[in-house]
């Protein structure tokens, strides 16, 4: 017991610490579920080496690297992390290439022979900064109907608008749900994203995808660099990081919001932005501190087609769409799903096809309120 208490001490003074931003533990926890989260942060931070199975084509050696921005679970920025997939669209179909090792490209290798490139078949290619992990397991607690039937009520209320839910199969419980994880919303449940990350970013082969990627899709180039038996993640790290994920806090809520920042929210609604960037969802789960908790992410977990799409088709997510963003991030720096947006205005202002109406009423404040706004989006 005593063990345990310096356990939750210690990531107490982290979190205190490393924190301040975000990428704590959920209030409320257990002492069983802290020592749980420290026993993934460790994972999480883990490097993994070529002879514990990294690679033999990867883009990081270890999670934290890709999710750090403000703090643990968070985002990556261009500089430092982007996801490149590349594909072909012939007659308006796209092909992902598996064949040739895509759509992911591991940008890293073990050895110089081992590495990937992307094949002259692709005439799409494209990159992405990771996703923020804030929040996960509140997110993942949202029941289907709920996201279902926001779907319908934005459907009733404004169909030019209006998102689209995007059924996805797990490959952990082989269950039909709700997808909501990923810029495709191309996952359902944590377990299942964790280990596809493993994959394709670590190249980490696991219980739930035990088959390794071999490199540009050469099966003799496999062979030949890669010596571990699968699965490689023989320290359990899909059930560790799946684990630090469920309980990972949101981000940080501000100690005092500003006059101009409620004004701003007031407007955020006003001119439309909350149709897609909702926050009205609500936690269901067996743990006691996700259960009942507001998911105030600010997205409806929808797929829209705001003229961003990147060309990439991700099971039913076509290549036009995205699911959307979170905004409980605090809202840092880059924007879109390639990072292209320095400020906010500048990502408000690609905002296109289903938003162009809430991009045109946007502009059509005074700076001062659009100023508001950005207040409020930056809390």
């Amino acid at each position: 017991m005593r063990c345990l208490v310096l356990v939750v001490l210690a990531l107490t003074v982290a979190a205190t610490s490393v924190h301040a931003k975000g990428g704590g533990p959920l209030p409320g926890l257990t002492d069983a579920q802290l020592a749980e989260f420290k026993e993934g942060f460790d994972a999480f931070r883990t490097q993994v080496f070529d002879l514990e199975g990294l690679g033999p084509a990867y883009n990081g050696a270890r999670c934290y690297l890709c999710h750090s921005n403000p703090a643990l679970g968070g985002l990556s920025t261009r500089s430092r992390a982007v996801v490149t997939r590349f594909g072909r669209i012939d007659g308006g179909v796209f092909d992902p290439l598996t064949a040739h090792g895509g759509s992911v490209l591991q940008h890293k290798a073990i050895s110089a022979e081992c590495a990937e490139v992307v094949p002259p078949e692709a005439n799409v290619v494209i990159q992405r900064i990771v996703t923020p992990t804030f929040g996960a397991g509140l997110i993942e607690a949202i029941p289907d109907q709920q996201i279902i039937d926001r779907a319908a009520a934005e459907q009733a209320a404004n169909p030019a608008r209006a998102g689209r839910v995007h059924m996805v199969t797990s490959v952990s419980d082989r269950g039909q749900h709700v997808g909501r994880f990923g810029w495709k919303a191309q996952n359902a449940l944590i377990i299942d994203a964790v280990g596809e990350a493993m994959l394709n970013e670590l190249g980490l082969t696991n219980a739930l995808f035990p088959t390794e990627t071999a490199p540009n899709g050469d099966l003799g180039l496999l062979a030949r660099c890669d010596a571990v038996p699968d699965p490689e993640d023989t320290r359990d790290f899909l059930n560790k990081i799946s684990r630090l994920l469920r309980y990972l806090g949101r981000p940080a809520s501000p100690s005092r919001v500003s006059d101009v920042a409620t004004q701003g929210e007031a407007l955020f609604h006003s001119v439309g932005c909350s149709f897609c960037h909702y926050s009205g969802y609500t936690a269901v789960s067996p743990i006691a501190a996700i259960d009942g908790q507001s998911v105030e992410i600010y997205s409806d977990l929808l797929l829209h087609d705001i003229g961003t799409g990147d060309g990439v088709v991700q099971g039913g997510a076509r290549g036009t769409e995205f699911r959307t963003p979170l905004l409980w991030v605090g809202m840092k720096h880059p924007f879109l799903h390639d990072g292209r947006a320095r400020s906010i205005p500048d990502a408000v202002d690609a905002h296109h096809g289903q938003a162009q109406d809430v991009r045109d009423a946007f502009f059509a404040l005074s700076v001062a309120e659009q100023s508001a706004i950005v207040k409020f989006l930056k809390r």
